[in-house]
């Protein structure tokens, strides 16, 4: 964490009881961030989780009285500045992005395999507290472009610079991975966002993630 800058401050609520150390003990353990509350169910959480205090919710789908969905669409009433990653062992991408289109941020997804790595769940959460969208990297890296729709004219360099972005990466660290600079980064989101026909803005990158998942399928494993 760069000097003067504070730790992201997350609520964890995960209804098991292991799955919530780990996750716990990951996030405590790292200098990014704090855990401003914990909880096992939704009334325990919303109980415990202030408006204002948390600047990103990492919520478990089932929960035991109640869902990480109905929880998190709650908690975004209340303080709409706060972040909704979601973490479930089962394939909720479909759920997440029809709930992002009304949310007043857009909500992220992980497996609770990714959560479970210590690199994966901290740059998760980072990413978001950013403001960027952060999809599973397994399912991110099965996604084809559907053959009807403008992302599919994105060269093969661009949808991959598209999927890192949608797992969350920054220009910096889409560079590194490509082995560009990160200019000829900036110009290849600029092609993407052309094609893609989104308007220049500050929430361009999300809706470049938003339409990678609306036009994008991902076969079964």
């Amino acid at each position: 964490m760069r000097p003067g800058r504070r730790p992201v401050r997350v609520a964890v609520v995960e209804d098991e009881a292991m799955m919530r150390g780990l996750v716990l003990a990951l996030l405590q353990g790292h200098p990014g961030t704090e855990v401003v509350a914990d909880a096992a169910g939704q009334s325990a959480a919303l109980e415990v989780i202030v408006p204002g205090a948390a600047d990103v919710a990492v919520l478990d789908i089932e929960l035991e009285d109640g869902n990480g969905i109905a929880l998190g669409r709650t908690l975004q009433e209340r303080d709409p500045e706060v972040r909704i990653l979601i973490v479930s062992s089962h394939n909720l991408l479909a759920l997440v992005r029809s709930i992002s289109a009304g949310a007043p941020t857009p909500w992220s997804y992980l497996s609770k395999r990714s959560s479970a790595q210590p690199g994966q769940l901290i740059r998760a959460i980072s990413a978001v507290a950013k403001g960027r969208v952060v999809i599973d990297p397994a399912l991110v890296s099965r996604s084809v472009p559907r053959s009807d729709t403008p992302l599919a004219r994105l060269s093969a360099a661009q949808f991959r610079v598209l999927q890192l972005v949608a797992e969350g990466r920054g220009n910096g660290a889409v560079a590194r991975e490509l082995e560009i600079t990160p200019k000829a980064v900036e110009a290849q989101l600029t092609g993407i966002y052309k094609l893609l026909d989104l308007p220049d803005g500050a929430n361009t990158r999300v809706a470049a993630v938003l339409e990678f998942l609306n036009q994008s399928v991902r076969p079964a494993a």
